[in-house]
């Protein structure tokens, strides 16, 4: 019986430094917040469904890499928190897309837009970010006519990236009701509830828990490569040793849903014909709503990994595009060639990051390079 008050004492002090040090990070540790970053700076509007947090310092996480960004007032990334003038002192280009344009993974300076934006402030042009991650084209009309009429901002022209995923998005990801207008869904804080709820405050106020998180989640990925190396192995028909990272690379970046509808007919029949419907209305409305005010738009197209491998001309959207464009007096700007013209596995490693469908840093650069020899400014 002696021993268990000092084994209830040892446990005791074990759980101080196990939550108060988990305290003390949580404020003062680097590596502490990068594990899990806090994910509040996504946050909903009513106005177009979702967006950034104004004027925040942020830690963000991308798979196992962290980097940061900024925001600014407008609530769009940028290299550091300021205040933007509604009117500007002069030209103004707003750049529009999804996650591509947002720059996931990296920081604004880094971004083709970044890149853009230092390119253009030397001629005495402002370049703004307005991309949100899976943004769409019902968004991209919608927060700009929240832009022009409740916030008052003035922009000269509007750069719209269109990506293959915006046509997954506005057949499936955003609803409407039956009036057509679209369906905001409620707040969520990201926290969860029941269990999950409770383990993710575990894990955050925890060390040992914390711990045994990050473990976890390094295992799992572990687990899944193997996994997909018996799959890849057993459809190659080589041996599991010999399949290559790159051969893990290209089997996780195609035939995805949201990008394989350009060439696959059934998901073309299932969502891609309606999808690209409705992105036609809602860019229709983005294109009138800018006449109207004498703003002027330009459309740029480029391809995911899946059509670098079996879809490089995406004739259903590559060329569709061009032809709306062309029928709209649009200029488009084509980034198809610059991806298609190499073999695509030396194209996925050059210019992507690795296992991830997304642009690395060359690939950036290479997008905005690509673009300034394109684009004409349209004033």
């Amino acid at each position: 019986m002696g021993r268990f008050p000092a084994f209830v004492f040892a446990a005791f002090i074990l759980l101080f430094l196990d939550l108060g040090g988990a305290q003390y990070c949580r404020s003062n540790c680097e590596f502490w917040r990068d594990a899990y970053p806090a994910a509040g700076h996504r946050i909903r509007s009513e106005a177009y469904h979702h967006t950034l947090a104004p004027n925040r310092r942020i830690t963000e996480a991308w798979g196992l890499a962290r980097y940061r960004y900024a925001t600014n007032s407008l609530g769009f990334k940028d290299a550091a928190p300021r205040t933007v003038a509604l009117q500007g002192n002069g030209k103004r280009i707003l750049f529009l897309g999804d996650s591509f344009t947002e720059g996931k993974g990296f920081p604004y300076p880094e971004t083709f837009v970044g890149l853009i934006a230092e390119k253009f402030a030397a001629d005495g042009v402002e370049v703004l970010n307005g991309a949100v991650d899976s943004y769409a084209p019902v968004t991209y009309r919608l927060k700009v006519k929240h832009l022009l009429d409740k916030v008052g901002l003035r922009f000269d022209a509007v750069v719209v990236f269109l990506d293959v995923s915006d046509i997954y998005d506005q057949a499936e990801r955003y609803r409407f009701d039956a009036k057509g207008r679209l369906i905001v869904p409620p707040a969520d804080d990201g926290e969860g509830g029941g269990g999950a709820g409770a383990l993710r405050f575990l894990r955050d106020n925890s060390m040992t828990v914390r711990f045994l998180f990050v473990v976890y989640d390094h295992l799992d990925l572990t687990v899944r490569a193997v996994k997909r190396r018996y799959q890849i192995s057993e459809a190659m028909e080589k041996p599991f040793s010999e399949v290559s990272a790159l051969d893990l690379w290209a089997d996780a970046v195609t035939g995805l849903e949201v990008a394989a509808w350009t060439y696959d007919d059934a998901r073309w029949k299932a969502f891609g014909g309606k999808g690209r419907a409705r992105a036609v209305v809602d860019m229709d409305g983005l294109l009138a709503q800018l006449r109207e005010r004498g703003i002027r738009l330009v459309l740029a197209v480029y391809p995911w990994p899946d059509q670098l491998f079996r879809d490089p001309e995406a004739p259903r959207h590559r060329d569709f595009w061009r032809d709306w464009s062309r029928a709209q007096g649009v200029p488009f700007i084509d980034l198809f060639p610059v991806f298609t013209k190499g073999k695509p596995r030396d194209v996925l490693e050059r210019y992507f990051i690795p296992y991830d469908f997304h642009w690395n840093a060359d690939g950036h650069k290479l997008v905005a390079e690509t673009f300034l020899g394109q684009f004409s400014p349209p004033w």
